[in-house]
């Protein structure tokens, strides 16, 4: 493993020339790399091959290149994220450095996809490819240019378009997979409805995001956006809303009394479940079951 903590570091690595100390771009066609790297910045891979089946493509999604996200820390293993054919393949990496105290820094968690896992690339359509394409050559242009007092605001606005076009993308691609995406929803309240109904809630607690992101072989972050995307709600919203529709069941098709119902699904009290389901339902759980 190589550990690369700067981008001069990378460069170095590469055989590359140093334009800029915190960002760079790398041509991959002619470079030899096996080794698995660490790096301590922000990198974007562009891959401009088809990449059918691979990286978590589906039917679905388009595959006339692919796009992949590398947080501070992650790993990088350059045969297993291209292959050993490299043409058309660009490695832009920014330091966390050139971002600091700027309006890309603010909202950078925005862009969750640098959580993602290899499995939950972007894969591109032409066009889009097309354009990401631009946006690292706009980068790599500027790159040419001495260093000067506008290199950081050009460099940080053409990274964070590229980033917005990214984003946008992701959405579409949201947006092809609906089908699947409804599938894993599915099974989602499936379990969540046993986890419930099992007792599970009385010894784990609240299931989070990261529990439904393992049971699916997702990252917390693409199962959160994935759910946000199809329903408009986060994963505790998410949940809540299910106990309460769970506890509606109950009250509707069983006996037991309102204690009971409260304990088995979690809530903290009567009193507490009692005040939460006025609060959605604008009635008490009384009221709710009596008959009309």
């Amino acid at each position: 493993m190589q550990k690369i903590d700067t981008i001069a570091e990378c460069n170095h690595y590469f055989s590359k020339t140093t334009s800029h100390p915190l960002v760079c771009i790398t041509d991959l066609a002619d470079v030899e790399c096996h080794d698995l790297l660490q790096m301590e910045f922000y990198s974007v891979l562009l891959d401009g091959k088809p990449c059918g089946n691979c990286s978590g493509w589906k039917e679905c999604d388009f595959s006339d290149g692919m796009l992949t996200f590398i947080a501070p820390g992650q790993m990088l293993n350059m045969d297993f994220w291209c292959g050993s054919r490299r043409r058309g393949c660009l490695l832009l990496c920014f330091h966390r450095t050139l971002i600091h105290d700027t309006q890309l820094e603010r909202h950078f968690a925005d862009y969750s996809f640098f959580n993602y896992r290899r499995n939950e690339a972007l894969h591109l359509s032409c066009r889009e490819k097309s354009i990401i394409k631009s946006c690292m050559d706009g980068i790599s242009e500027e790159l040419g240019w001495c260093v000067d007092e506008y290199s950081r605001t050009i460099l940080v606005n053409r990274i964070e378009l590229l980033l917005n076009y990214s984003r946008r993308f992701y959405k579409r691609q949201f947006i092809t997979r609906h089908e699947e995406n409804k599938r894993i929803l599915a099974q989602t309240e499936e379990v969540l409805d046993n986890y419930f109904l099992s007792g599970q809630v009385l010894q784990r607690g609240m299931p989070a995001a990261g529990y439904f992101a393992r049971m699916h072989g997702l990252s917390e972050s693409y199962f959160e956006d994935l759910l946000r995307h199809e329903t408009g709600k986060s994963t505790e919203e998410y949940v809540r809303l299910r106990r309460f529709a769970i506890a509606c069941e109950l009250l509707r098709r069983t006996d037991k009394s309102i204690g009971d119902i409260a304990r088995e699904l979690g809530y903290a009290s009567s009193h507490r479940f009692c005040f939460m389901f006025k609060k959605m339902s604008g009635c008490t759980p009384g009221s709710y079951r009596m008959p009309n």
